[in-house]
C-alpha cells in the first residue's frame, strides 16, 4: 500500500514538473515571437510609411480598383479580403490551385494502384476526381479562412485603434491628424490594418467626408463597431456635438459590448462541452460500471451451470 502511495506522489510530482515546464518554455516563445514582431515594426522607416500613405501606392491603388469594379464573390474580392493587394496574387493563386488539383489528381491516380494493386482503373480514376476536387475546393477554403481570421483579427485591433484615437483628440489634434498619427503608428507594428486606415486618410485627403470613409472603413474589413463609428460621426456632425465626448462614449459602449460577448462565449461552453463529454466520457463511465456487473453475472451463470464444479 505505502509503496502504491510512493509511485502515485512521484507520478503526480512527474506530471506537475513536465506541465510547469511546458508552461514556461510556451510563455518564453510567445515572449520571443512579440519581441521579434516588436522589432520587425521599428525597422520600419518614415520613408516607407510616406510610401504607404503616398497616392502612388501601387497596392492600394489595386485595392480599391478591385473594390469598386469587381463583384462582390469574384477571386479578385476575395483575395483582396485575404489580404492579397499584389497585383500578381490571382495569377499565383491560380498556379497553385492548378498545381494542387493537378498534383493530388496524378498522386492518386498512380500511387493508388501500388498501394492496393486490386484497385481497377475506374475506381483509381474515381478516387483521383475526388482527391483533385477537393485540392480545388481546398483551396478555395483557405482563401475564405484566411479573410475569416484577418477579419476575427481587426475586430481584436478596433478597440486598441479607438484607444489610440481618443488619445489624439484629447491630445488637442483634430480628427483627421488623429487618424494619421495613429495610421503611422499602426503601420509600425499591424501593417494590414495600418494599410486600411491609410486608405481613410487618403480618401478624406480627396475631400469625403470622415463618416463616409469610415463607412467605407466597415465595408472592407466587415467589422460592425466601424460601421457604428461611421453612424456616431454623421450623428456628430449633423448635431455639431464635442468629437471627443463621441468617442469616449463609442468607446465605453463598445467596451461593454466586448464583455457581453465574452459572456454569451461563456454561457455557451457547457452547451458545447456536452456533446464531447457524452461522446467520450459516457461510454467509459458505462464500461466501468456494467463490466465488473458482467464479469459477476458470467461468474454465477458458469458456477449454475450443469456440470460445473
Amino acid at each position: 500500500m505505502n509503496e502504491t502511495l510512493f509511485l502515485i506522489g512521484i507520478f503526480f510530482a512527474v506530471l506537475l514538473f513536465v506541465l510547469t515546464l511546458s508552461r514556461i518554455v510556451s510563455n518564453r516563445r510567445e515572449v520571443s515571437r512579440n519581441v521579434a514582431a516588436a522589432r520587425r515594426g521599428r525597422r520600419k522607416t518614415n520613408e516607407d510609411i510616406e510610401r504607404l500613405l503616398g497616392t502612388g501606392n501601387e497596392q492600394i491603388r489595386y485595392y480599391l480598383d478591385t473594390v469598386q469594379n469587381a463583384p462582390l464573390n469574384s477571386l479578385r474580392m476575395r483575395l483582396v479580403q485575404a489580404g492579397y493587394f499584389d497585383k500578381s496574387a490571382l495569377f499565383w493563386f491560380n498556379v497553385i490551385r492548378l498545381v494542387a488539383t493537378a498534383g493530388l489528381f496524378l498522386a492518386v491516380q498512380f500511387g493508388l494502384p501500388q498501394i492496393s494493386p486490386s484497385t481497377s482503373t475506374p475506381a483509381a480514376l474515381l478516387f483521383a476526381t475526388v482527391a483533385a476536387a477537393a485540392g480545388f475546393i481546398g483551396c478555395s477554403w483557405f482563401l475564405e479562412r484566411q479573410g475569416k481570421k484577418r477579419m476575427i483579427e481587426f475586430r481584436k485591433i478596433f478597440p486598441d485603434f479607438m484607444d489610440l484615437l481618443l488619445v489624439c483628440v484629447d491630445a488637442g489634434l483634430s480628427i483627421d491628424a488623429s487618424i494619421d498619427r495613429v495610421t503611422r503608428e499602426f503601420l509600425k507594428t499591424v501593417e494590414d490594418f495600418g494599410v486600411q486606415l491609410s486608405i481613410v486618410s487618403l480618401e478624406v485627403r480627396a475631400g469625403r467626408p470622415m463618416h463616409e470613409a469610415l463607412h467605407n472603413l466597415s465595408e472592407r474589413i466587415r467589422v460592425e463597431e466601424a460601421r457604428m463609428l461611421a453612424v456616431l460621426f454623421r450623428q456628430s456632425e449633423e448635431l455639431g456635438a464635442s468629437v471627443s465626448q463621441t468617442l469616449r462614449t463609442f468607446a465605453a459602449e463598445m467596451r461593454q459590448l466586448r464583455l457581453i460577448r465574452a459572456e454569451e462565449k461563456a454561457n455557451t461552453l457547457p452547451l458545447k462541452m456536452l456533446f464531447p463529454m457524452a461522446l467520450f466520457m459516457f461510454p467509459v463511465n458505462l464500461i466501468i460500471v456494467l463490466v465488473p456487473v458482467m464479469l459477476s453475472l458470467l461468474k454465477m451463470f458458469l458456477a449454475l451451470a450443469p456440470g460445473a464444479t
